[in-house]
């Protein structure tokens, strides 16, 4: 099991948001709460620390513990795209390797 990634910070230089992103819990989305002209918003990214995607502007503050089901049956994202363990027989991601020597 993958230890649970660490919020990433707004003045991260890899954070275009310029807010604190949390982790969902499982996978490898950051998401944050914010309160836009248009009334209340969910912002989600998908990546890491060093690597980030915007990937959904959501209307209303959504309950993190939907993110993954919303992203994948709502915006077609893949499930070992998003999830830090995929399941059995799902390809997964290849981290960056360290260089020898």
């Amino acid at each position: 099991m993958t230890s649970p990634p660490a919020p990433i910070h707004a003045t991260n230089a890899w954070n275009p948001t310029g807010r604190n992103l949390q982790p969902v819990p499982g996978t490898r989305l950051f998401f944050t709460h914010a309160d836009a002209l248009n009334g209340p918003r969910t912002y989600v990214l998908l990546g890491n620390q060093r690597h980030l995607t915007f990937v959904a502007d959501l209307e209303d503050h959504v309950d993190p513990a939907l993110l993954r089901s919303v992203l994948i049956e709502r915006f077609g994202l893949y499930p070992h795209l998003i999830d830090l363990d995929p399941a059995p027989g799902l390809p997964r991601l290849v981290e960056d390797q360290p260089s020898p020597g």
